[in-house]
């Protein structure tokens, strides 16, 4: 069963209110097994409890007292049961289904309580940007280190309270988290929401780009899709070399395999690069040194292996490149001029 149960998106499924995308979330959810069996706890108790809710008369005050009633008839049950029969499992199917009415029947009751009192603590937040030429390094309050790529954005508060520790971020980022069992790592963006215990991996979610990333160096991560509105929808889980990509605009989601030393290099300050086409490269290259580059050949699409070390110049990386495609090249004060070229 997963670490935080989704009460939000069950009570929706019960109610027949999902979007095709939150069904599918919870069909997931529902592949594991200790999650089935706590769901048809849930069900149960909602379908006992349906008939109440729909009563005229049936209001908060009264809804709990019969649901704590409840709660105390299945705990007395349980006494006088075999010790073989466990008792938590009625008892936990009443308490899941008061937190499934006070959720829907109830208005949301807990999970605004919950809000409303998070919104009473006042949490000092820092901000740091990086610019279009530089990698900022931060450490977090709890040791945490973070790399911010370029052009990015995150916020964090100046200690970690409560039972997470939650960082929002714009643009890119690599992390190198501190485990800490008791207080899950949160990353949240404009796209996805990226929660683990302890492990190292990259962030990528630029405003503005269709798709967005997470790539798992170490350890495990839980990937979900942010939505306007209730709790992120989970995608799935990223083990070691694994990358998630999602394309907002058409709704798409697949896995890639990647090669550990492929995941952030620029936070090394390395230039990698794994079968990437020259217009990918080049771009990359205009990022780094800050000059334009034009093509006046046909290699666009021509595919590139290497990698350079963080000392290399524009000049050293070119002269290899060209070497091994075959292509001249001028480098002015702000442009440079890609001619001729073959592809292998």
């Amino acid at each position: 069963m997963s670490d935080h149960t989704p009460w939000p998106l069950i009570a929706k499924y019960l109610a027949g209110e999902c979007s095709p995308e939150e069904k599918l979330a919870m069909e997931w959810w529902l592949e594991e097994y200790d999650n089935l069996l706590l769901f048809r706890q849930i069900e149960a108790a909602w379908k006992q409890e349906k008939e109440a809710e729909n009563d005229a008369a049936f209001n908060m005050e009264s809804g709990l007292s019969r649901l704590h009633a409840k709660i105390a008839e299945q705990e007395d049950a349980a006494e006088e049961e075999t010790p073989e029969r466990p008792r938590y499992i009625k008892i936990g199917s009443w308490l899941a289904a008061a937190s499934i009415l006070l959720a829907t029947g109830l208005g949301y009751f807990l999970v605004n309580k919950q809000h409303e009192g998070g919104n009473e603590t006042h949490v000092a937040m820092e901000t740091r940007t990086s610019g279009a030429k530089e990698v900022v390094s931060i450490e977090l309050s709890d040791g945490t280190q973070v790399w911010l790529n370029k052009n990015s954005k995150i916020e964090f508060p100046k200690v970690f309270s409560g039972d997470e520790r939650q960082v929002f971020l714009q643009g890119e980022a690599f992390f190198e988290v501190v485990p800490n069992p008791d207080k899950p790592f949160i990353v949240r963006s404009d796209k996805l929401s990226t929660r683990v215990l302890g492990t190292s991996f990259d962030v990528k979610a630029y405003n503005g780009d269709e798709t967005a990333s997470v790539s798992v160096a170490t350890g495990k991560v839980e990937v979900s899709k942010e939505i306007e509105e209730g709790e992120p929808v989970r995608i799935t889980q990223l083990t070691p070399q694994q990358e998630l990509v999602i394309n907002t605009e058409k709704d798409e989601t697949y896995i890639n395999i990647v090669s550990v030393v492929n995941i952030a290099p620029w936070h090394f300050g390395q230039l990698v690069f794994r079968d990437n086409t020259y217009d990918e490269v080049m771009k990359a290259l205009q990022e780094r040194f800050g000059k334009r580059i034009v093509f006046k050949s046909s290699i666009g699409k021509c595919r590139v292996m290497a990698s350079f070390n963080s000392t290399a110049s524009l000049n050293d990386v070119l002269k290899l490149l060209s070497m091994s495609n075959s292509f001249g090249y001028v480098i002015g004060k702000d442009i440079v001029t890609i001619t001729g070229g073959t592809c292998h």
